[in-house]
């Protein structure tokens, strides 16, 4: 039985009540997205997460059902936009490079890699490595689940809302996952951290970014990119 079939009368109330938080979300994500996908597919695809959000809502355990409706829109944004991989071709293989790059030097460093060094890894001057980060901005971001450990809140929310009830030791690989993503975000560098923390945790844009700290949008952009990439690393590591 899908969704749909399980949508009662109150499931329905709930979806005509918050379905202008699918537009916000969409128009959030947007933004997050940089123009690169179309708006009335994230629609579609947030209008499968209220969906969703309101077949599961229990109110008994959760008071809050805006915040769990984000939350369930978010992710399934996140999740149809991956399946239609609109990322272009070249932009995935020069973001891949680029991480390969990032794994080869820290391997044989035995410590993240600074700028210059990954320039010259990849036959790069600094000014053509800030320009391949700027590219690659809309293969950088992070899912809703890597990055919910910005927000203690959040993420206990997200821990009670999750649809499927984990097993005793999935529960601790996932508490173990949270730990890791904590440790190694403090492998970036304060202002690496700053962007991170002002872009997901207070959802600003990269302008808005830009002007706080006096940088330019596509200087936070490439910010951006790059501490992402070492995040990854360290995810896909502990993996």
């Amino acid at each position: 039985m899908n969704n749909m079939e399980k949508i009662n009368q109150g499931s329905k109330k709930l979806i005509e009540e918050n379905y202008n938080l699918v537009n916000k979300v969409a128009n959030f994500m947007m933004m997050k997205f940089n123009g690169i996908v179309d708006r009335d597919d994230l629609i579609d695809m947030g209008i499968e997460g209220l969906i969703d959000a309101a077949v599961k809502f229990d109110p008994s355990k959760n008071e809050n059902f805006k915040f769990y409706a984000i939350t369930r829109i978010k992710g399934s944004i996140l999740d149809g936009v991956r399946k239609l991989d609109y990322m272009p071709r070249n932009v995935r293989e020069l973001s891949g490079r680029i991480e390969k790059a990032y794994l080869k030097l820290e391997q044989k460093l035995g410590r993240m890699p600074a700028d210059d060094e990954v320039a010259i890894e990849l036959d790069a001057t600094i000014p053509e490595f800030n320009d391949m980060l700027y590219k690659i901005r809309g293969a950088s971001f992070l899912s809703d689940k890597d990055f919910m450990f910005l927000d203690k809140a959040r993420l206990e929310s997200l821990d009670s809302l999750e649809s499927k009830d984990p097993s005793i030791i999935d529960s601790l690989l996932i508490d173990e996952k949270k730990n890791i993503l904590q440790k190694y975000i403090n492998i970036l560098g304060e202002i690496e951290r700053n962007v991170l923390m002002m872009y997901y945790h207070d959802e600003l844009t990269l302008k808005e970014i830009g002007d706080i700290l006096s940088l330019t949008e596509s200087r936070i952009c490439q910010i951006h990119s790059k501490a992402i990439i070492k995040l990854r690393l360290k995810l896909k590591s502990y993996e």
